[in-house]
């Protein structure tokens, strides 16, 4: 099952639906830190995310890009680790994280399953 994605505009650490904590599937609620959900470290926030498919920092998503994304600006499923790379790195785009999700892209079990 594939976790929400990123918005593409208006995307804050902590909305329903569309921001980079629920998109990373951060556990925690305060004390966020921009650096942590991208995968990168600053200062002493560590946010935790579950050990699941659907779950990690952004420098793990397995779909990137959309409408005003600076990166790709179409959606990309498995995306090159350049541009991983710069989500994890400082300063931290937010706007680099447009249309990022941890997506399922096992194709699924076919008719019948």
């Amino acid at each position: 099952m594939a976790g929400p994605a990123v918005g593409t505009s208006n995307v804050g650490m902590r909305a329903i639906g569309s921001a980079l904590g629920e998109a990373t599937g951060c556990t925690d609620t305060t004390n966020l830190s921009l650096a942590s959900l991208c995968g990168g470290t600053d200062g002493s926030i560590t946010n935790n995310f579950p050990s699941d498919d659907d779950s990690g920092p952004a420098d793990t998503f397995n779909r990137l890009g959309g409408t005003n994304n600076p990166l790709l600006s179409t959606s990309t499923d498995n995306p090159d680790a350049v541009y991983l790379n710069n989500i994890g790195t400082a300063p931290y785009n937010m706007s680099h994280t447009f249309g990022g999700q941890h997506a399922d892209l096992s194709g699924g079990g076919g008719p019948g399953r």
